[in-house]
């Protein structure tokens, strides 16, 4: 059935006029490959299916997240996701969780926690501008951030897992099973 559209759709219609459209017709050769190109982005999309391997995927996406490897983080969490065979729209559902200014609460946590572990005490910047931030950074802090976000992303990236496997336990027990 054609689907009718509005004159502005229609060069050279008059207002109020209806025009009847011609339906999209594929060959078969294209409508093949657009079904082959739909099976495979489902099968990429599914990956690993078992609670266990979402979760695992909702984990890493979570830990690569919390590295200090902004720019690249997208890039890190498909690469991880295909070598591990995890599902990666999860994978990188769970790396959002560095966005915005949570990604912000998130690096300054990092960093405040790697100088905690490296002297002993939560040391942060007295910059009172962005510069004298990215000094103090690069200059000093920038071993205690990559420290800080590996035990960070460890502990949210298990906390999440584990958040992530009893949800999809509970959503699966729920679900009506086919017989």
């Amino acid at each position: 059935m054609a689907r009718p559209y509005t004159t502005t759709e229609a060069p050279g219609a008059m207002p109020g006029d209806v025009i009847e459209s011609d339906p999209v017709r594929l060959s078969p050769e294209k409508a093949a490959r657009l079904r082959a190109v739909w099976k495979k982005l489902r099968e990429t999309l599914a990956g690993d299916a078992r609670p266990a391997g979402l979760a695992m995927a909702v984990a890493l996406g979570i830990f690569v997240g919390c590295t200090p490897f902004y720019g690249i983080q997208t890039v890190l969490v498909f690469a991880f996701a295909a070598l591990f065979r995890l599902n990666p729209f999860l994978a990188f559902l769970g790396s959002q969780v560095s966005i915005g200014p949570v990604g912000l609460g998130i690096a300054g946590v990092e960093v405040a926690l790697g100088e905690w572990l490296r002297y002993g005490r939560w040391a942060m910047p007295k910059a009172a501008t962005g510069l004298g931030l990215a000094k103090w950074l690069w200059g000093h802090a920038l071993y205690s951030w990559a420290l800080g976000s590996a035990v960070l992303g460890v502990s949210l990236a298990a906390a999440g897992g584990l958040a992530a496997w009893a949800a999809v336990t509970a959503l699966r027990s729920r679900a009506p099973r086919a017989v």
